[in-house]
């Protein structure tokens, strides 16, 4: 499998990135948890069930951990937390939690290691060694996408 791409136009007004071209990923559909259940069951001695009672326990201890402000590390799988978005204000004295925050949100890092190369990257999972296939190519003339197959293999080790 790759990961499919199609180029878009940035129609960021006033951006030095305005009608500039950058890739955007195209998803190819979903993974449901049934099927994720079907592939452990499949794997291991675990029963669906099993599986479904692991997952959704799990999904409460990271619920309890993300919300008594705590970083959830699931080794492999990488790091969870919380982050506030909120309005800045001149004085300190002036913010109002139910003025200025807007939302609160789950933010997620891959696990990751430094790349024995010696660069100092940082290789992420699930990001290292994607094949990347562009879905289409933008036809100017007819203001549509064609097929491409064009593409290649991002490496960051």
């Amino acid at each position: 499998m790759a990961i499919h791409y199609m180029l878009q136009r940035s129609n960021i007004k006033g951006s030095k990135t305005q009608d500039k071209w950058y890739a955007h990923a195209v998803k190819q559909g979903e993974l449901t948890m049934e099927e994720i259940e079907e592939q452990i069951e499949a794997a291991c001695s675990l029963r669906r069930s099993d599986v479904r009672a692991v997952i959704t326990e799990l999904k409460e201890i990271v619920e309890r951990g993300l919300k008594d402000g705590l970083v959830v590390n699931l080794d492999e799988l990488g790091k969870f937390y919380l982050s506030i978005k909120s309005v800045c204000v001149d004085n300190p004295k002036d913010f109002r939690v139910d003025t200025h925050v807007k939302e609160i949100v789950c933010k997620y890092t891959p696990e990751g290691h430094r790349s024995k190369s010696g660069s100092g990257r940082i290789v992420r999972a699930f990001t290292n060694n994607c094949e990347l296939v562009e879905q289409g190519t933008y036809d100017a003339e007819s203001n549509k996408y064609k097929q491409s197959r064009r593409g290649g293999t991002i490496r960051k080790g």
